[in-house]
């Protein structure tokens, strides 16, 4: 298609180029991930903080509720990134 418009209008028209046939992941960046167990330190310290200061000053409700909200969080965090925060 290039030859003909260039050889009917005098008209300079680039080659074009293969498009690429590496598919990217939703959520993945070229940039370095961080180690494993960087991604597991943020999920897992603040968590255990926290039920340790709820069972300190006596807030049990809080301490059996935090949990829950904290996964679900980080789950549709995960869902939402394309599920690459946890991997190695």
């Amino acid at each position: 298609m290039a030859k003909d418009v260039q050889g009917k209008k005098g008209v300079i028209v680039p080659a074009e180029t293969p498009a690429s046939n590496v598919e990217q992941k939703p959520g993945v960046s070229q940039r370095k991930q961080p180690r494993y167990w960087v991604r597991l330190a943020v999920f897992f310290v603040p968590l255990i903080l926290s039920e340790i200061m709820f069972w300190k000053v006596g807030r049990v409700w809080n301490a059996v509720i935090f949990p829950v909200v904290w996964i679900a969080f980080f789950y549709f965090q995960m869902k939402r990134g394309g599920w690459n925060i946890f991997k190695p």
